[in-house]
Protein backbone atom coordinates (compact mmCIF):
# COMPACT_ATOMS: atom_id res chain seq x y z
CA UNK A 1 0.00 0.00 0.00
CA UNK A 2 2.61 2.05 1.16
CA UNK A 3 4.33 1.70 -2.41
CA UNK A 4 1.37 2.95 -4.31
CA UNK A 5 1.06 6.05 -2.26
CA UNK A 6 4.73 6.96 -3.05
CA UNK A 7 4.33 6.15 -6.60
CA UNK A 8 1.33 8.02 -6.65
CA UNK A 9 2.88 11.56 -4.69
CA UNK A 10 5.66 11.26 -7.42
CA UNK A 11 3.31 10.96 -10.31
CA UNK A 12 1.45 14.05 -9.18
CA UNK A 13 4.67 16.23 -8.66
CA UNK A 14 5.96 15.04 -12.09
CA UNK A 15 2.81 16.21 -13.91
CA UNK A 16 3.03 19.46 -11.86
CA UNK A 17 6.81 20.25 -12.94
CA UNK A 18 6.24 19.35 -16.75
CA UNK A 19 2.92 22.11 -16.39
CA UNK A 20 5.29 24.35 -15.69
CA UNK A 21 7.71 23.57 -17.81
CA UNK A 22 8.12 25.61 -21.66
CA UNK A 23 6.96 23.97 -24.11
CA UNK A 24 9.30 20.71 -25.94
CA UNK A 25 11.05 21.83 -28.93
CA UNK A 26 9.64 25.23 -28.50
CA UNK A 27 12.89 27.53 -29.43
CA UNK A 28 12.73 30.88 -28.38
CA UNK A 29 13.38 33.67 -31.07
CA UNK A 30 16.41 35.88 -30.66
CA UNK A 31 15.53 39.82 -30.27
CA UNK A 32 15.96 41.93 -33.58
CA UNK A 33 18.63 43.05 -35.34
CA UNK A 34 19.13 39.83 -36.40
CA UNK A 35 23.21 39.62 -38.14
CA UNK A 36 23.85 36.79 -40.50
CA UNK A 37 27.68 36.40 -41.30
CA UNK A 38 30.18 34.98 -43.21
CA UNK A 39 27.83 34.50 -46.09
CA UNK A 40 27.97 34.50 -49.93
CA UNK A 41 25.45 35.49 -52.71
CA UNK A 42 24.76 34.74 -56.19
CA UNK A 43 22.04 38.43 -57.29
CA UNK A 44 20.40 38.05 -60.76
CA UNK A 45 18.62 41.01 -61.71
CA UNK A 46 15.69 40.08 -64.00
CA UNK A 47 12.84 41.28 -66.55
CA UNK A 48 9.66 39.23 -64.97
CA UNK A 49 6.98 37.60 -67.25
CA UNK A 50 3.88 40.33 -65.84
CA UNK A 51 1.40 37.62 -66.73
CA UNK A 52 2.70 35.12 -64.08
CA UNK A 53 2.97 37.37 -61.13
CA UNK A 54 -0.85 38.67 -61.72
CA UNK A 55 -2.03 37.46 -58.61
CA UNK A 56 0.55 39.49 -56.72
CA UNK A 57 1.31 42.70 -58.34
CA UNK A 58 -0.04 45.77 -56.20
CA UNK A 59 -2.52 47.93 -58.15
CA UNK A 60 0.00 50.66 -58.96
CA UNK A 61 2.65 48.10 -60.84
CA UNK A 62 -0.34 46.71 -62.74
CA UNK A 63 -0.07 49.42 -65.88
CA UNK A 64 3.39 49.24 -65.89
CA UNK A 65 4.58 47.41 -69.30
CA UNK A 66 8.30 46.33 -67.69
CA UNK A 67 8.29 44.47 -64.61
CA UNK A 68 12.01 43.81 -63.07
CA UNK A 69 13.27 42.23 -60.05
CA UNK A 70 16.04 39.89 -59.47
CA UNK A 71 16.36 36.90 -56.77
CA UNK A 72 19.35 36.44 -53.84
CA UNK A 73 20.54 33.06 -52.94
CA UNK A 74 23.17 32.86 -50.66
CA UNK A 75 24.16 30.72 -47.86
CA UNK A 76 27.12 30.61 -44.97
CA UNK A 77 29.44 27.51 -43.68
CA UNK A 78 30.09 29.66 -40.64
CA UNK A 79 29.24 28.54 -37.17
CA UNK A 80 26.53 30.88 -36.04
CA UNK A 81 23.44 31.32 -33.88
CA UNK A 82 21.42 29.82 -37.11
CA UNK A 83 23.60 28.17 -38.16
CA UNK A 84 23.21 25.84 -40.30
CA UNK A 85 21.80 29.07 -42.57
CA UNK A 86 20.91 29.39 -45.94
CA UNK A 87 18.38 31.66 -47.87
CA UNK A 88 16.86 32.96 -50.92
CA UNK A 89 13.82 35.53 -51.84
CA UNK A 90 12.69 37.18 -55.05
CA UNK A 91 11.47 40.09 -55.45
CA UNK A 92 9.85 43.30 -57.83
CA UNK A 93 11.26 46.48 -58.06
CA UNK A 94 8.64 48.26 -56.19
CA UNK A 95 10.23 52.16 -55.19
CA UNK A 96 8.16 54.95 -53.05
CA UNK A 97 9.07 58.78 -51.74
CA UNK A 98 12.90 58.27 -52.87
CA UNK A 99 13.47 54.53 -51.63
CA UNK A 100 14.32 51.75 -53.53
CA UNK A 101 12.26 49.30 -51.87
CA UNK A 102 11.68 45.38 -53.14
CA UNK A 103 8.43 43.60 -52.88
CA UNK A 104 9.16 40.03 -51.76
CA UNK A 105 7.23 37.57 -53.88
CA UNK A 106 8.67 34.48 -51.83
CA UNK A 107 11.44 33.46 -50.04
CA UNK A 108 13.24 30.15 -48.77
CA UNK A 109 15.08 29.80 -45.20
CA UNK A 110 16.66 27.27 -43.00
CA UNK A 111 17.56 24.40 -42.73
CA UNK A 112 17.50 25.78 -39.50
CA UNK A 113 14.14 26.05 -38.16
CA UNK A 114 14.85 29.24 -36.13
CA UNK A 115 15.96 31.01 -39.02
CA UNK A 116 12.83 30.53 -40.87
CA UNK A 117 10.76 31.30 -38.14
CA UNK A 118 12.89 34.51 -37.21
CA UNK A 119 11.52 35.35 -40.75
CA UNK A 120 7.98 34.56 -40.44
CA UNK A 121 6.98 35.90 -37.25
CA UNK A 122 9.17 39.38 -36.50
CA UNK A 123 9.82 40.04 -40.25
CA UNK A 124 6.32 38.97 -41.67
CA UNK A 125 7.42 37.01 -44.48
CA UNK A 126 5.37 34.00 -46.01
CA UNK A 127 8.87 32.02 -45.78
CA UNK A 128 9.18 28.34 -46.70
CA UNK A 129 11.54 26.24 -45.09
CA UNK A 130 14.37 24.57 -47.06
CA UNK A 131 17.61 24.60 -47.94
CA UNK A 132 20.18 26.89 -50.13
CA UNK A 133 23.42 26.83 -51.11
CA UNK A 134 25.81 29.05 -53.54
CA UNK A 135 29.04 26.98 -55.04
CA UNK A 136 31.93 29.58 -56.49
CA UNK A 137 34.25 27.87 -58.57
CA UNK A 138 36.55 29.37 -60.43
CA UNK A 139 35.06 31.90 -62.49
CA UNK A 140 31.61 30.24 -61.96
CA UNK A 141 28.83 30.76 -59.61
CA UNK A 142 26.11 28.16 -59.00
CA UNK A 143 23.36 28.64 -57.07
CA UNK A 144 19.89 26.18 -55.79
CA UNK A 145 17.29 26.16 -53.57
CA UNK A 146 15.34 23.39 -52.42
CA UNK A 147 12.27 22.48 -50.44
CA UNK A 148 11.66 19.49 -49.28
CA UNK A 149 15.11 18.18 -50.78
CA UNK A 150 13.49 18.98 -54.33
CA UNK A 151 14.80 21.47 -56.42
CA UNK A 152 12.71 24.43 -57.09
CA UNK A 153 15.23 27.22 -58.49
CA UNK A 154 18.61 26.80 -59.72
CA UNK A 155 20.63 29.89 -61.04
CA UNK A 156 24.04 29.61 -62.70
CA UNK A 157 26.37 32.67 -63.68
CA UNK A 158 30.22 32.90 -65.22
CA UNK A 159 32.88 35.38 -66.11
CA UNK A 160 33.79 37.28 -63.10
CA UNK A 161 35.43 40.99 -63.11
CA UNK A 162 35.52 44.25 -61.15
CA UNK A 163 35.22 42.92 -57.61
CA UNK A 164 35.82 45.48 -54.67
CA UNK A 165 34.66 46.08 -51.09
CA UNK A 166 30.55 46.85 -50.95
CA UNK A 167 28.10 48.06 -48.99
CA UNK A 168 24.33 49.18 -48.89
CA UNK A 169 20.93 48.75 -47.68
CA UNK A 170 17.44 47.22 -49.19
CA UNK A 171 13.94 48.12 -47.95
CA UNK A 172 12.33 44.83 -47.88
CA UNK A 173 8.76 45.14 -47.92
CA UNK A 174 7.17 41.81 -47.06
CA UNK A 175 3.24 43.20 -46.87
CA UNK A 176 1.38 45.72 -49.05
CA UNK A 177 -2.31 46.67 -49.54
CA UNK A 178 -4.53 49.53 -49.27
CA UNK A 179 -4.42 50.52 -45.89
CA UNK A 180 -0.89 48.43 -45.18
CA UNK A 181 2.59 48.80 -45.88
CA UNK A 182 5.68 46.56 -43.66
CA UNK A 183 8.53 47.02 -44.84
CA UNK A 184 12.13 46.13 -43.19
CA UNK A 185 15.57 47.59 -43.62
CA UNK A 186 18.51 45.99 -44.29
CA UNK A 187 21.81 46.65 -44.47
CA UNK A 188 24.46 44.65 -45.62
CA UNK A 189 28.42 44.76 -46.12
CA UNK A 190 30.89 42.57 -48.69
CA UNK A 191 34.39 42.35 -48.75
CA UNK A 192 34.16 41.67 -52.43
CA UNK A 193 31.53 41.99 -54.56
CA UNK A 194 32.15 41.19 -58.45
CA UNK A 195 29.91 41.72 -61.31
CA UNK A 196 29.31 38.41 -63.08
CA UNK A 197 27.30 37.82 -66.82
CA UNK A 198 24.14 35.57 -66.07
CA UNK A 199 23.56 32.45 -67.57
CA UNK A 200 20.55 30.81 -66.29
CA UNK A 201 17.53 30.99 -63.93
CA UNK A 202 15.37 27.89 -63.66
CA UNK A 203 11.97 27.19 -61.46
CA UNK A 204 11.04 24.08 -60.95
CA UNK A 205 8.10 22.01 -59.20
CA UNK A 206 6.30 24.57 -56.97
CA UNK A 207 8.06 27.37 -58.73
CA UNK A 208 7.51 26.33 -62.43
CA UNK A 209 4.31 29.14 -62.48
CA UNK A 210 7.20 32.07 -61.89
CA UNK A 211 8.55 32.55 -65.56
CA UNK A 212 10.90 35.43 -66.54
CA UNK A 213 11.39 37.65 -70.29
CA UNK A 214 15.14 37.82 -69.55
CA UNK A 215 17.83 38.20 -67.49
CA UNK A 216 19.40 41.67 -66.97
CA UNK A 217 22.67 41.80 -64.54
CA UNK A 218 24.36 39.04 -62.11
CA UNK A 219 27.10 39.53 -59.14
CA UNK A 220 28.06 37.70 -56.20
CA UNK A 221 28.93 38.90 -52.71
CA UNK A 222 31.68 36.84 -50.58
CA UNK A 223 32.51 37.09 -47.07
CA UNK A 224 29.17 39.14 -45.98
CA UNK A 225 27.51 40.71 -43.48
CA UNK A 226 23.62 40.82 -43.48
CA UNK A 227 21.69 43.13 -40.69
CA UNK A 228 17.90 42.57 -40.50
CA UNK A 229 16.89 45.46 -38.94
CA UNK A 230 14.46 46.09 -35.93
Amino acid sequence: MKFFIVFFLILNFTNYLLAGAPPLNKVPIPPAPHSLVKTNHLIIGVEWDKNTLKDLLPKKLLNKSTITGGINIFNSKKKQAFSPLSGSYAWIDFSEKRKKEKLIIFSIYGPNKTINNVMKSVYNLNSYIGSNKVTLINDKAIATASINKKNVLNLLSSGIEKCSKSTGNDFLVTKFSTSEKIFKKVIWYSDEECIIKPEKVEFQGDFEKFKIKKMLWAKIQKNSEVIFDK
